[in-house]
């Protein structure tokens, strides 16, 4: 979380996307709002390292995954921790960012918990790329596939 390389990068990208009214409102219809805590991990990151990280913000906060391989970009949107979510068993000590969002990449929000929340949060992800020749955000994933 701490690599300076990392947050120049994918931080201008990112304001890239948010400086685009179509993206804001893309972003918006999954959960981001203006001010919102942003977090940025490498996915082989321990989920209860930047679950820690994330809790400090006492919010729900943007997630942005890198690949330092392959420069890809990944947003998810993690919710606090909270008991109008199901109670999950705390996810197995060692586990990856990448591993987590593996498992829910395909559900729109699914609950997670680590071992020092009383209760489950939940994740979902901010697609960058919506089917529509005109969205910008299909202008981002296709520079990312390149």
């Amino acid at each position: 979380m701490n690599t300076p390389e990392l947050h120049t990068h994918t931080t201008e990208r990112l304001n890239e996307l948010l400086h685009c009214p179509e993206t804001r409102r893309h972003f918006t219809a999954y959960g981001w709002v203006e001010g919102m805590p942003v977090v940025f991990a490498h996915r082989a990151e321990l989920v209860e390292d930047v679950m820690g990280f994330v809790s400090v913000h006492g919010r729900a906060v943007v997630l942005v995954l890198t690949d330092a391989q392959t420069d890809a970009l990944q947003l998810w949107h993690v919710t606090i921790p909270s008991p109008i979510f199901t109670r999950v068993p705390t996810l197995p000590s060692g586990t990856t960012l990448e591993e987590l969002c593996v498992r829910h990449s395909e559900n729109r929000i699914t609950p997670f918990r680590v071992h020092f929340w009383a209760h489950s949060a939940a994740l979902h992800q901010i697609p960058l790329y919506v089917s529509n020749d005109n969205h910008p955000a299909d202008a981002q994933q296709s520079s990312d596939n390149r």
